[in-house]
Parts: structure tokens; C-alpha cells; sequence
């Protein structure tokens, strides 16, 4: 660049310029002041650079910078006056996080910038030589938007957050993901809890104080209980998910009225047994009441509480609804029309909002989870679905079951009538005190105090009464199993053409029998210890052979001996005797099959048994206590 000319009268101030050595860079070197002329200002510097050839532009800041210290007789050398232009290298397109995403991000943080793609361009030095890049490749783009709770700032290039959450980049767009959730009575607040935001600052009470009152929120926030949660996060290194940051009061609704039962009532979830577990199965007796007893206090409905949300408005509560009690068969309403009295003794029932004491419960359906086992200390129970397997019932008087009753386990002290049958594949019992009536039993386990009467098939069942069993209204078909009754048997077939091993018999023995022969084993068993001991000579024998220092103790022993000898005498008498009663009362007793008795049969009178090997038409079985045996009429 060409020198300056010397400084004459009357000229303008005057600059001179020094350029660096790869061209890119113009400063002031040397200032002479005017004379006569111009002062120094910027446009007549930017003239002067223009004379001197230069066509970049002038940097107007550095320029005045210039001129304020040559004003001021201050240093200007090394201001950068006027820049060449770099040669612009290729550039794929970058989104880089701006801090660990793990972490949320605020309100107004900067979380991710984007530079888009820079296509290469040629630049220029001061002097006007032309620069070009070096990378020749086409730069790759990538589409970015801003979603959800995000909006994008040119000036730094980069994506901004609305709110605080958890911030996402999937399919091209940025978003913003709240952590605060409303729960939608506007009742409170929860969210995740981490210890540190995306640039590693410590989250505290107060800055979530902060995003909860931007949110309107007037409740309070707890800030002792947010610092040990957020202090939590941090000891285990680890976010805590659905946690509480702040919470209105939600309204208390008001009881409905109730009827207080003044007796003991049933559970109607069930009982804790041994183990401390819950029996949903046994949920206690239906209650037993007294004539005049009182049973049942109704109460009036409450008003409850009121709430607030997070806003500070208040939730009305809901008033609870009144409980109307009507009476039902033997309920009476004493005087203050509040409390309810017995007018006979029975069960109390609550069916529909009426109140019964009955003497016989009604079950609506099934006896399964839904009604647990039924029991009843007073009348009887009727249900009028089945009994399903596991469960039981058990009433003093009567059971009766529409439906059918399937490995169950159900007592009765008067009777059981099945309209369906009884069915035991996988366990369970039948019992009653006096009759039972079904329609079948398949593998069932039943015992009568009276008769037995059932419709159609009898199938590999155990079976006992103290009365008669009656299979002969229907198909009356015993098959498979053991029938064992104290008044005989009636039915139409016995056993099948496959020859199934059917036992069919008479029995008398009683608990008295299995304690005599109990007592009479232990007996003979003392006697038999006895003579191992000392022998079983004579007792006179049995002394003179002793020493003299044992004869008394061996007198004990065998006096001893002798008193066990009459009581063994004695059961055996009572023994007899009863076996002789035993063959008495098997007089008249008989086994009735009015079809068909099939081979596989064993007819059984006592210990007295007779296999069937062939058909046999119509026959009926007795015992001949004359010819001691079983005899077919």
C-alpha cells in the first residue's frame, strides 16, 4: 500500500494503515493530525481506508474506538479495524445437548443447539485475494422442530424450554415433557424427583416452590418434606417416581346412615386364621336372636368435610344418603322409631333394606366366595343355587339345595334335600342326623342318622345310614362303591354288565362294639406281658418255685393276673351278648334289588358276605340266623 505524502499546510488528518501477514487483518499504524484541514472521524477514516483500495467493510466500533483514543491521546495500535473473510468450510448439520438429558431442564434453559448445514464458500483477504476451503464435500441437513413446551431462539441457536420436565428429541421434533401432573379434581400435584437439573445445579424446595406458584398454585408446598425426598435422590443416585409435591385437602363425604347391629353379626369378608391369614371361606354363624331381643340401631346420615384444591377453592363434600330400614317378618320399631326388636327367635337376616328374624335362611344364589361358608346356630337353610366345592354349610334343622352340592362339606340336624345331586370328585362330606333325599351321587361321601333316599344313579359312593336307603323312584341304579345301612336296602339294580365291585350290606355293630374288642385287645396283650415274665404254671406252682425274698412281689403279680383274666371274661360275655342282639335285630332286615343284581356285587349281612358271581333276577337278600348265612328269597 502506497505511503502516505509528506504532512503540508492545510491538509487533513491523516492515517496510516498496517495490514497482517496472511492479509486478513487491517489496523491504524500511524495517525498525523490536520492542518488546516479535517479533523479525525470516523467517516474520514472510512474514506481513507476506501482510498487505499480496500473494499471490505469497515468495523464501525473499532473505528470509533480509533478515533475516542486518538481524542484522548491514548494507545490505538492493535484495533482491528477492517477483517478479511475466511474461506467458509463444509458443515454437516449438529444437534448437541447442552448438559446430561438424564436430568430435567427449567423454564428458559437452553438444553440443545442446532447449527444447520454450511455449504463451503470462497472468502477474500483485505488485499482482494480470493481464499477457498479445503473440505469439498456436500454437507448433510437434519430436520429439527420445536414440539411440545419448546421454541427456538436464532440469535443463539438453540431450543429453549417453557416449563420444567424431561426433555425428548424423537423423529425430529424437540419437546419438553412436564413432570409436574395435575390429578384432575386439581387436588395435587405429583412428579418425579431427581437431586440435579441438566447443567448439574442442585434442585431445591424453592426453585420447585417456585415452578408450583407459576403453575397458580396458593397451597403451600412443603419444603421440609421436598429437601429429604430431593436429599433421598441424591443418596441413592437414583430419581423417586410418583412422589407428592404438593397437595390440597380432599372433601371428607358424609357417612350414609347405617343400621348398628346389636347382636353378633357375620363377617362379610372373611376370618383370620391361625397362620394370621384371611379365610374368605369362613366368615362366622349367621346371628341367633332371643323374642324381644333388641337387634339393630339405625343412624342418620353425615354432612362430611369439605376440601380445597390447589388453587384455593373449596370442594363441597357430599352429604351421605339416608337408610331406610323396612320391617320384615318378625321386626317390630320400639318407640324412638330408631331401634329394632326380635318378636320371635330365629335368624337375623338384612335382605334389600329389609330386616328379618326367620327361621329359615334364604340364600339367593350359590354358596361360593361371594357368600363364604354358611352356618346358622337356629332353623334351617335354603339355597337356591349350589353348594360349590370347598365350602360348607351346616344349620340345626333343615338344609335344602336347588341346585346341586359338589365336593362340599354340609351337616344338617333334621334333614337334607338335594333337588340336584351330589357329586364329590374331589372331596368333601354329606351328614345329617335324620333323612337325606337327592336326585344322584357321583363319588360321594354321605352318612344319614336316618334314611336315604335317592332318585337315580348311585356311583362309586361311600355311604351309611341308620335307617334304609331307597333307590328305587327312578333309574335306582347302585354302581361302585360301599352302601352300609342298619334297616336294609331298596333298588332297581345293583352293580353292571362290566361286573364294578359294588358292596351292598347290613351293619349293627355300634361304638360300644369297637370299645369291647378296643378294651379286649389291650387286656390280652397285660396277660400276655404277664406270663412271659413269670410263666404259665399254676399260681401255687409259680410261688413254691420262687426265692423267698420275690414270692410277695409275684403274689402281686398274680393277683394282678387274675383280676385281668375276669375282666377279659366280662368283655367277652358283654360281647356275646351283643352279638346275639345284633342277630335278633337282623330279623326282618333285608337287601331289596327289584331288577337286576349284576356279578361284581357283595352282599354283606354283619361279617357274614356273599359275592355275587352270576345274574340274578329280582332278588331279595336276608340272614338266616337258622342256617347262619345269607339267603335269597
Amino acid at each position: 500500500m502506497a505511503d502516505e505524502k509528506a504532512h503540508t499546510k492545510g491538509l487533513d488528518a491523516r492515517f496510516r494503515f498496517a495490514m497482517s501477514k496472511d492479509g486478513m487483518k487491517l489496523g491504524v499504524n500511524r495517525y498525523f493530525p490536520p492542518d488546516g484541514g479535517e479533523q479525525p472521524s470516523v467517516s474520514l477514516l472510512r474514506k481513507q481506508v476506501a482510498e487505499a483500495g480496500v473494499q471490505l467493510p469497515v468495523d464501525d466500533v473499532a473505528a470509533r474506538r480509533i478515533i475516542d483514543a486518538i481524542t484522548q491521546e491514548k494507545e490505538f495500535k492493535g484495533i482491528t479495524l477492517v477483517r478479511g473473510i475466511p474461506a467458509q468450510e463444509p458443515r454437516d448439520a449438529t444437534l448437541m445437548a447442552l448438559g446430561d438429558l438424564k436430568f430435567p431442564v427449567f423454564p428458559n434453559d437452553r438444553f440443545i443447539r442446532f447449527r444447520k448445514a454450511q455449504k463451503a464458500a470462497n472468502g477474500q483477504t483485505i488485499d482482494g485475494h480470493t481464499l477457498t476451503p479445503k473440505g469439498v464435500f456436500k454437507p448433510e441437513e437434519i430436520s429439527i422442530e420445536a414440539g411440545d413446551n419448546v421454541h427456538w431462539d436464532a440469535v443463539s441457536q438453540s431450543y429453549i424450554s417453557e416449563v420444567w420436565g424431561m426433555a425428548s428429541v424423537s423423529d425430529g421434533i424437540v419437546s419438553v415433557f412436564p413432570i409436574p401432573r395435575i390429578s384432575e379434581d386439581a387436588v395435587e400435584i405429583s412428579g418425579t424427583l431427581h437431586h440435579q437439573d441438566f447443567k448439574g445445579n442442585r434442585i431445591t424446595p424453592k426453585r420447585i416452590d417456585k415452578e408450583m406458584r407459576d403453575l397458580g398454585v396458593v397451597i403451600d408446598v412443603d419444603r421440609t418434606a421436598l429437601d429429604e425426598k430431593l436429599s433421598q435422590a441424591k443418596r441413592l443416585g437414583l430419581p423417586l417416581h410418583e412422589q407428592t409435591l404438593v397437595k390440597g385437602a380432599h372433601p371428607v363425604p358424609g357417612r350414609d346412615g347405617w343400621l348398628e347391629y346389636l347382636v353378633t353379626t357375620r363377617e362379610t369378608t372373611g376370618t383370620e386364621d391361625t397362620s394370621g391369614r384371611l379365610d374368605f371361606r369362613n366368615r362366622g354363624t349367621y346371628p341367633t336372636v332371643r323374642t324381644n331381643q333388641a337387634i339393630g340401631k339405625l343412624h342418620p346420615p353425615t354432612t362430611g368435610e369439605g376440601g380445597i384444591d390447589l388453587y384455593g377453592k373449596t370442594i363441597p363434600a357430599h352429604e351421605g344418603k339416608e337408610l331406610h330400614v323396612h320391617l320384615g317378618e318378625n321386626v317390630m320399631l320400639d318407640d324412638d322409631e330408631i331401634t329394632f326388636r326380635s318378636k320371635a327367635k330365629g335368624i337375623v337376616v338384612m335382605e334389600r333394606n329389609t330386616l328379618s328374624v326367620t327361621e329359615c335362611l334364604v340364600i339367593p344364589g350359590n354358596v361360593d366366595l361371594n357368600s363364604g361358608n354358611i352356618k346358622v346356630e337356629h332353623g334351617s337353610i335354603k339355597i337356591l343355587g349350589s353348594v360349590q366345592a370347598g365350602f360348607s354349610v351346616s344349620a340345626p334343622a333343615h338344609v335344602i339345595v336347588e341346585g346341586s352340592i359338589e365336593s362340599a362339606t354340609v351337616y344338617a340336624g333334621d334333614l337334607i334335600e338335594v333337588k340336584g345331586g351330589i357329586l364329590m370328585p374331589d372331596g368333601g362330606e354329606v351328614v345329617c342326623d335324620g333323612d337325606i333325599i337327592a336326585n344322584y351321587m357321583t363319588n360321594a361321601n354321605v352318612r344319614a342318622g336316618g334314611d336315604i333316599h335317592v332318585a337315580n344313579e348311585i356311583l362309586n359312593s361311600t355311604i351309611s345310614a341308620d335307617g334304609r336307603l331307597f333307590a328305587t323312584s327312578g333309574k335306582g341304579v347302585i354302581n361302585g362303591g360301599t352302601i352300609l345301612t342298619r334297616k336294609g336296602v331298596e333298588a332297581n339294580e345293583t352293580s353292571s354288565e362290566l361286573g364294578v365291585i359294588t358292596v351292598i350290606g347290613v351293619y349293627l355293630e355300634q361304638q360300644e362294639d369297637d370299645d369291647l374288642r378296643l378294651k379286649r385287645n389291650k387286656v390280652r396283650q397285660a396277660i400276655a406281658k404277664i406270663d412271659e415274665a413269670i410263666g404259665t404254671s399254676s399260681p401255687k406252682e409259680l410261688l413254691t418255685r420262687a426265692p423267698k425274698d420275690k414270692r410277695q412281689a409275684i403274689a402281686k403279680v398274680l393277683k394282678h393276673r387274675a383280676a385281668l383274666a375276669k375282666c377279659h371274661q366280662s368283655v367277652e360275655n358283654r360281647m356275646q351278648d351283643l352279638m346275639v342282639a345284633h342277630q335278633r335285630e337282623l330279623d326282618g332286615i333285608d337287601i331289596q334289588v327289584k331288577r337286576m343284581v349284576y356279578p361284581g356285587t357283595t352282599i354283606k349281612f354283619c361279617k357274614k358276605v356273599k359275592p355275587i358271581t352270576q345274574r340274578m333276577e329280582a332278588s331279595t337278600f336276608f340272614f338266616s340266623e337258622k342256617d347262619r348265612d345269607i339267603l335269597t328269597r
